[in-house]
């Protein structure tokens, strides 16, 4: 794809999707078909129509590359099933699925590792990332707004995080989220439909828009978490009715708020059947986290690569708007007696660094005694852009599509490209 924010697409392009990635260090994998009547495998630049496609095929990096096509065009039931694919690389949830793809696949040996890409429409990709990101028992306002939200951030195409592998994204959180068709339904094809083409616009460039899994009651605005120059559709906003309201920071890590993420509209005891299937039950909207000094200094010291007997200091140097901390210094000590300060200068660092998977959010305060350390937080994931659980509480409540998308990004258009 050779789309950017500011050169619109006039048709739906083809996507290439990265599902395993040289980081992986996969040298082996499984693939099964649906339909195995319904592909061809390429080889050597070669279609052998005499080969019958099997049930199952293991792929090696030592193979050849390979295409596997699929013989029909449209969006179906039928898949090819890439078997073990990591979800949540990196993260606390993170573990392994089998991922039915629509589209083609190409299989490739990158640096000794195998590289499984999936060719596939926009359309039909942005349809998986809905019901990837979220339930296809949500609303379909919030479906809906996911899908816009989804396709104006790959066509906006700003981060570019995979160019060095010649993939638009990955299938993963660290760009979009995206499982396949094994959730979708008619109400969540429905939604991509309806929405087929649609982009948020600010000044007639297609928006670089973000989203998370709960902003906590308040969105980030993007420069705090990323190196990127204030943007205005992507600036902090409070998350509820409310328009001008001055934030209590004394209780608000501690006391409910009527925010759209809350509890006041979403009920977190039924949250689980809205969430995406790798999201783990829980309290999105405030949670704590409590570690003994000696839990604490053991995954620490993996991550700093030394041997720490206490943390004596953790201490916030600065926070966004929503309460995200992203600059922050902590104070220890290592088995020689040393005593050191470690700075940590964003906010993803902050979370990977103060747990032993990650934290939810960096927005969170810090009590800690000679035993124990604890943090009360808000919030799961960078808090930029659309709530995902906010909208899930506005279309619960009746909120159109549209208006979700307006609250979220101010002063953006929605506009149909195709």
């Amino acid at each position: 794809m050779t789309f950017n924010h500011s050169n619109l697409p006039q048709s739906e392009p083809t996507l290439q999707i990265g599902i395993i990635l040289p980081g992986d260090h996969r040298k082996k994998m499984t693939i099964s078909f649906t339909d195995p009547s319904l592909y061809e495998i390429e080889s050597e630049k070669q279609i052998n129509p005499t080969r019958k496609t099997p049930n199952t095929l293991d792929v090696s990096v030592n193979d050849r590359d390979m295409v596997i096509r699929k013989s029909v065009n449209g969006f179906d039931e039928q898949g090819i099933t890439i078997h073990d694919v990591p979800a949540g690389r990196g993260f606390h949830w993170e573990i392994t699925i089998d991922a039915t793809l629509p589209g083609n696949v190409k299989i490739t040996n990158h640096d000794g590792y195998l590289l499984i890409i999936n060719e596939v429409p926009l359309e039909q990709y942005i349809a998986c990332v809905a019901v990837s990101e979220m339930s296809s028992a949500c609303p379909i306002a919030l479906l809906e707004a996911q899908t816009i939200t989804a396709r104006s951030w790959i066509l906006a195409a700003a981060e570019k995080k995979h160019a060095d592998l010649g993939i638009d994204v990955c299938n993963d959180d660290c760009c979009q989220r995206y499982q396949g068709i094994s959730q979708m339904t008619e109400t969540s094809k429905h939604a991509v439909n309806n929405s087929r083409g649609q982009v948020l616009i600010y000044e007639n460039k297609i928006c670089d828009a973000r989203y998370s899994k709960s902003c906590g009651g308040i969105t980030e605005s993007a420069e705090n978490v990323w190196d990127m120059p204030p943007t205005p559709y992507l600036t902090s906003i409070y998350d509820g009715l409310e328009t001008d309201i001055e934030i209590d920071w004394d209780n608000w890590f501690t006391k409910n708020s009527d925010t759209f993420c809350s509890p006041a509209f979403v009920d977190e005891s039924n949250l689980h059947q809205y969430l995406g299937s790798v999201d783990k039950d829980g309290q999105y909207f405030r949670w704590h986290v409590r570690f003994s000094q000696e839990e604490f200094c053991e995954f620490f010291s993996q991550k700093v690569n030394e041997d720490v007997t206490h943390i004596t200091k953790i201490d916030a140097l600065n926070r966004g708007q929503s309460g995200r901390i992203n600059h922050l210094y902590l104070d220890y000590k290592t088995t020689e007696g040393k005593s050191k300060t470690l700075q940590i200068k964003n906010e993803y660092e902050i979370r990977r660094m103060l747990h032993p998977s990650f934290l939810y959010s960096s927005c969170f305060v810090i009590s800690m005694d000679e035993k124990h350390i604890e943090f009360k937080g808000a919030g799961w994931g960078h808090g930029v852009g659309l709530c995902q659980i906010g909208a899930l509480g506005m279309a619960l409540h009746g909120y159109a599509t549209e208006e979700i998308l307006v609250h979220y990004f101010r002063n953006t258009k929605l506009k149909t490209l195709y």
